[in-house]
């Protein structure tokens, strides 16, 4: 196996200004081979696409799905670690807006486009993902009205509605664990990212749950706590996510950039190599 791997055959036909004897023109075919590193800076995928010319002809919704996660993700992190007065969760209502467009439709859009080039595993994380902003966006948008039912059952302090919200918090980490394996084949940043999602998911779960028995001051300030350990492990994501942006971005416009991205695919199970006769 060599050190470089022929991703994809880009064809390239010009005019050379000479001639065969039948006066038809000359042709050359160009093959652009990129390596495991070059080929995690472009796809969050360690594998090579499918076969086919569309990875050339449609653009890598990589970068999109990344800024569309990074948006809503960066300021609920902030809210969570209470910065600036924030108090999770009511200052995350704010926020829906955020949720729906760049969290939700962004990002499906990006998975999307990752189904069309064949990379299922971006194609998972971002539709996943995309889905989750969706659904906190319409549980806490006001005007649905999620917590109505519940008013006679404790509203949105009681135990029958945060239940639910911290099973969903519970199966998101294990979501996050499981997609977190997938990464250990891509890259670092990119399984640190999940799991910083893993403890993040848990300690909100941890909060949903304590919720209903809170009665003190010293329980509310409990929960605060929890969600500020939740920021915290989040932002272990936040750093690694804006270092794949810049990743992301010098290389979409061919800017040279010097930052590694440690790249797993060709460490952590690699490929075997094939024996040649």
């Amino acid at each position: 196996m060599t050190d470089k791997i022929d991703h994809e055959e880009l064809s390239k036909h010009a005019e050379l200004g000479a001639s065969m004897g039948d006066g038809e023109p000359l042709s050359r075919q160009v093959t652009v081979a990129l390596s495991p590193e070059q080929y995690e800076r472009l796809f969050f995928q360690p594998s090579a696409p499918r076969r086919g010319d569309l990875a050339k002809r449609f653009a890598n919704p990589s970068l999109l799905g990344l800024l569309g996660f990074l948006v809503p993700y960066t300021s609920t992190i902030l809210i969570l670690c209470q910065f600036q007065g924030a108090v999770p969760p009511t200052s995350l209502i704010g926020l829906s807006g955020d949720y729906y467009f760049l969290g939700a439709v962004a990002m499906n859009i990006a998975g999307i486009c990752e189904f069309v080039l064949g990379n299922t595993f971006p194609f998972a994380v971002f539709v996943i993902y995309g889905s989750h902003w969706g659904s906190l966006a319409y549980t806490q948008d006001p005007i649905h009205q999620t917590t109505a039912p519940f008013a006679e059952y404790g509203g949105a302090t009681g135990a029958i509605y945060n239940s639910p919200q911290g099973f969903h918090n519970v199966t998101m980490c294990l979501v996050s664990f499981t997609l977190m394996l997938g990464t250990l084949r891509v890259n670092v940043l990119f399984a640190l990212t999940f799991f910083g999602l893993v403890m993040l998911f848990a300690f909100i779960a941890a909060a949903d749950f304590s919720v209903a028995s809170a009665t003190t001051a010293a329980d509310v300030a409990h929960i605060l706590q929890l969600l500020r350990f939740a920021g915290g492990f989040g932002f272990i994501g936040l750093i690694c996510g804006w270092y794949l942006a810049i990743l992301e971005v010098c290389e979409a416009v061919s800017l040279p950039c010097p930052l590694p991205i440690f790249d797993l695919s060709s460490k952590v199970f690699p490929p075997k190599e094939k024996k040649t006769a």
